[in-house]
């Protein structure tokens, strides 16, 4: 309630108050003569059935948010303009275009876990109206994720603590965290209940840590010890590419130092692309680093991509058909993340490359199988076509 930085998240495990936090926080934001409150979540109705409850009606035996008599309710509008104050505008985020009819001074989001980033930097682009003595500022509170999910690592959350990291957060961050059991008004029942959960469940909805499930993929990735900076020399470089039009194409610039180890410089990942696009994006990327395309060591590419391999020979670009036995190229992904004697990992991630860094944290198995989701795989597919590649071809010649 307190804080001023410009985002400040809640977040908290199950029976911590987050939306009544959310709402208390909204009104006191409201009541400010000429301020404009922005208040959503992802769908509508959901909104409508939590969020607007809690603030409206209230729940169970707790009063609501805002007394009635305080305030007028536009419905048709979605509007509520508080008496000797502000308004507030409630949606959901169910058509991301309509995004742009909003401006306020602020932004309340509730459950913020299931924006994507997009969804979320749509509304920072938001609040920026003024009111006298109003600091501009989106809050919001969820239940804990991914330690890959995008708030995550805007944030700096640390995985396995209740804290941030400082040289991973963006400026102006600021997360409070609670665990379920902190909150001594929760009826007994509840809590004895709450003390039953075990596994990514307790960890996450009783603890609130931020904590990768129990199906993630690339579980010994870790942002404290694979992702940084590092400068050569260099023995090679290599491209790693995974195709895509409607869902995102994404490129790898990857370097192979003398021990072997890899580190992945740069990336460029869009989606809706022309293959004649994708080669002038990669090219501008190699010389962004003072190479010509012709120098690279060779170009991993999605063997289904036949067409944006021709397109890349045909501008010099190395291009060659990946190998794509995915439970292999996993299982040689998850070997090249181990950390060698020395206390220095294999694996190496510039903190350009965020949605590598994302997407590692989010790819899972399906249950029960031994089969990933078809889900945040782009850039951890182009990972694993370039290093197939090196591990295969650079036995004997990079000292792997």
């Amino acid at each position: 309630m307190a804080a001023t930085e410009r985002e400040v998240g809640y977040s908290g495990a199950f029976g911590a108050g987050k939306t009544r936090a959310l709402a208390y926080k909204s009104v006191q934001r409201a009541s400010v003569p000429g301020a404009r409150e922005l208040l959503c979540r992802k769908h509508l109705v959901t909104l409508k059935a939590t969020t607007l409850r809690t603030l409206l009606d209230g729940d169970g035996d707790q009063p609501p948010v805002l007394r009635q008599g305080t305030y007028s309710h536009n419905k048709s509008d979605k509007i509520i303009r508080l008496h000797d104050g502000g308004e507030i505008v409630y949606f959901g985020l169910d058509d991301p275009e309509k995004i742009g009819s909003y401006n306020g001074t602020g932004c309340g989001i509730d459950e913020a876990v299931e924006l994507t980033e997009e969804d979320y930097r749509q509304l920072r682009g938001r609040v920026r109206l003024r009111a006298p003595g109003l600091e501009r500022q989106i809050y919001w509170a969820c239940n804990p994720g991914a330690p890959g999910h995008h708030l995550a690592q805007r944030f700096g959350i640390a995985t396995n603590a209740r804290a941030t990291d400082p040289a991973l957060a963006a400026t102006g961050t600021r997360v409070v965290f609670t665990r379920a059991l902190d909150n001594h008004f929760l009826p007994d029942d509840y809590r004895a209940d709450l003390e039953t959960f075990t596994g990514l469940a307790r960890s996450r909805y009783v603890e609130g840590l931020w904590v990768g499930s129990e199906g993630l993929i690339y579980d010994r990735f870790d942002r404290t010890v694979h992702v940084m900076d590092r400068e050569g020399p260099w023995a090679a470089t290599w491209l790693g590419v995974d195709d895509g039009y409607s869902n995102p194409y994404c490129a790898l610039l990857v370097r192979v130092d003398g021990d072997g180890r890899i580190h992945v410089e740069d990336e460029d990942y869009c989606r809706q692309l022309l293959m004649a696009e994708k080669c002038e994006r990669m090219t501008d990327m190699v010389a962004r680093y003072g190479l010509n395309v012709a120098e690279l060591d060779g170009g991993e590419v999605d063997p289904a991509a036949a067409e944006l391999r021709a397109e890349m020979l045909s501008r010099g670009i190395p291009a060659s058909p990946a190998e794509n036995e995915v439970l292999d190229g996993i299982a040689r992904v998850q070997q090249r993340m181990s950390v060698l004697k020395d206390g220095k990992p294999r694996l190496t991630i510039s903190p350009r490359c965020t949605n590598l860094i994302r997407e590692l944290g989010l790819y899972e198995w399906m249950e029960g199988k031994d089969k990933p989701r078809k889900e945040h795989d782009h850039a951890p597919d182009a990972l694993r076509y370039v290093e197939a590649a090196i591990s295969v071809g650079g036995i004997g010649v990079y000292g792997i």
